[in-house]
């Protein structure tokens, strides 16, 4: 498992949930509902960053004083559908944590002797109705 080196929207959530900071969550990885969350956050993560780049490209292209001549509509049209793209999964990871956290029995969140996990289905997304993602 990578390091907690990113932030998430979700991290106050998951410390709150477990009484204990994300890094010290890193070393109760063998507990089956704290790895789980770790596991989904670190997708969140990645998606949460995505969103980030997709947005400031975006934002570049568009800003005031740029030439409108120079922004192609085909572009601004794939950077729109990644965006898109990149929300859904992000809301789909975050809907997913937010599910194992209320999952977590309150016993687990208190103590590091934990046996029970929590057994919800990852599943991923709905496609989009555009078809496969565009590339860049």
């Amino acid at each position: 498992m990578q390091s907690p080196t990113f932030t998430t929207s979700l991290d106050t959530q998951i410390e709150e949930a477990f009484g204990r900071p994300i890094t010290a969550l890193h070393r109760d990885i063998e507990i089956p509902d704290v790895r789980r969350v770790l596991e989904t956050r670190a997708l969140l993560a990645v998606a949460e960053r995505h969103l980030d780049q997709i947005r400031g490209h975006l934002h570049t292209a568009t800003a005031p004083g740029r030439n409108c001549a120079e922004m192609a509509a085909e572009d601004l049209t794939v950077d729109a559908e990644w965006l898109a793209a990149a929300g859904r999964w992000r809301n789909h990871h975050a809907q997913v944590i937010t599910s194992l956290l209320r999952a977590v029995p309150s016993e687990s969140r208190s103590t590091r002797d934990r046996t029970a996990g929590v057994t919800a289905a990852v599943s991923p997304p709905a496609r989009a109705s555009t078809g496969a993602i565009p590339r860049r």
